[in-house]
């Protein structure tokens, strides 16, 4: 059976190669064109590569830990071909997290839950009124990553930090 990493290789190359040779129709200044191209192509970083392929049978290769030198290896699963990797890092999650308005996001009618705590120790700023329900909030941005009490009036449904 033949590998479908195999076939893409193959079939890559071989479009490569279609575009290099002259069965366009090009002529010899073309060909000279196109030999400068070459020079001045960009070269493919190995590290940035997402896939790695077994130079003997084609097959993936795959991450695997060498716990005897600390390091990270890509090896083959059908043979024992094994290579190097300079770059110890296999995935890299990256959480963008969007800064905006936190009390936006707080329904006015959280005032209304029985099962948030009260407190009649604050002053609303709209209001006046002192009574207000409270509950921790993520409120982290770009200056602090804590955690701080959403105050919501009993009375306006105003919201604040506190």
């Amino acid at each position: 059976a033949v590998k479908a990493p195999f076939l893409i290789k193959k079939l890559f190359n071989n479009m490569a190669e279609e575009a290099y040779h002259d069965q366009d129709g090009l002529g010899d200044e073309d060909d000279d064109l196109l030999a400068g191209m070459e020079e001045t192509a960009p070269q493919i970083d190995q590290d940035s590569l997402l896939m790695r392929f077994c130079p003997h049978d084609s097959s993936m290769l795959y991450p695997q830990e060498d716990k005897s030198n600390r390091s990270l290896r890509y090896a083959c699963r059908l043979c024992r071909y094994t290579e190097a990797s300079n770059n110890p890092m296999i995935y890299k999650n990256v959480l963008k997290k969007e800064v905006g308005n936190v009390l936006a996001t707080v329904p006015s009618s959280v005032s209304d839950d029985p099962t948030l705590p009260r407190s009649d120790q604050v002053t609303c700023p709209s209001c006046s009124h002192h009574e207000a329900v409270f509950f921790q909030g993520d409120t982290s941005d770009a200056r602090s990553d804590s955690l701080a009490l959403i105050f919501v009036c009993c009375n306006c449904d105003a919201k604040w930090i506190a």
